[in-house]
């Protein structure tokens, strides 16, 4: 008598998959009979932003790195080198992202030096998403990359297991939400520079106003045919005001209008005294 068996790989139906919440438990429980404890996920705060316009490529970023509740910089660089005319945006833990974009300049740089030709932004995108999803999510670096080529300007997204988008704008941190709002609502196709600039800087701007983890100041880098504008410190809309005055009042200054005395007649119903011990 034949059995039919049943295939390694079925196709679900649909919805979430849990199969792998109790091989998790059993991981995490085998740790802890070691002595070592499970990684806990850090709560990190930016706001990072990148739109393809009608010459180019611009990206966005605030300048504000926090340790939990503790603003660590008020003036962090988030945008970072990699090649003469491809940037990237780095969201995240911040030493992931720099070393990250460290790692990733110097591929680019023995690959242009082997091939003899300058990268593609593609190509850029393909070794950085391999090497994030190597470390399997352990480098928290949260990735925008822009740049312009012999192919045309194009912008991609790579989050910290490996995958990645590629869409005419493009937002990540915690203050994604916030922005991503603004270039859904005013976003269109072949912008001019300095409205596309316009638009970058609000989107951010959003971001640093909506999101305690995302601050400080705006930069942005212009990416084009012709060249790279990076442009640091381009507005400061969080910039602290100055006092005008001096707002400090004497007792007194201000006049009571009316007073009004009511007295209480209160019963005392039990009166007990306690000795404090004072040894």
């Amino acid at each position: 008598m034949l059995s039919v068996s049943r295939p390694c790989c079925e196709l679900r139906s649909g919805g979430f998959s849990f199969e792998n919440s109790r091989r998790n438990a059993v991981l995490e429980s085998n740790l802890s009979e070691l002595g070592y404890k499970a990684p806990a996920a850090r709560k990190t705060g930016t706001t990072i932003a990148g739109i393809v316009f009608k010459d180019g490529v611009i990206l966005g970023a605030d300048t504000r790195a926090t340790d939990d509740m503790v603003v660590a910089s008020k003036n962090c660089e988030k945008i970072h080198y990699i090649a003469p005319k491809i940037y990237c945006c780095g969201a995240g833990v911040a030493a992931d992202a720099a070393t990250t974009a460290q790692m990733m300049s110097s591929n680019v740089e023995l690959h242009m030096l082997n091939t003899g030709r300058p990268p593609l932004v593609a190509m850029v995108t393909r070794q950085l998403k391999q090497m994030l999803f190597r470390y399997q999510g352990h480098m928290g670096s949260s990735v925008i990359i822009g740049g312009v080529d012999v192919t045309g300007a194009h912008l991609y997204s790579v989050y910290p297991h490996g995958s990645y988008d590629k869409l005419p704008f493009l937002t990540m941190g915690s203050g994604a939400a916030a922005a991503v709002s603004i270039f859904e609502d005013r976003f269109k196709p072949n912008m001019e520079v300095e409205e596309a600039k316009q638009l970058v800087q609000d989107a951010i701007t959003a971001g640093i106003f909506c999101d305690l983890g995302s601050g400080s100041n705006v930069d942005l880098c212009v990416i084009t045919e012709k060249g790279v504008q990076y442009l640091r410190g381009y507005d400061k809309p969080a910039e602290k005001g100055k006092k005008e005055g001096q707002y400090k009042y004497k007792p007194g200054t201000t006049a009571v209008l009316t007073k009004t005395v009511t007295p209480l007649n209160l019963d005392i119903v039990e009166e007990m005294v306690q000795i404090m011990d004072t040894e």
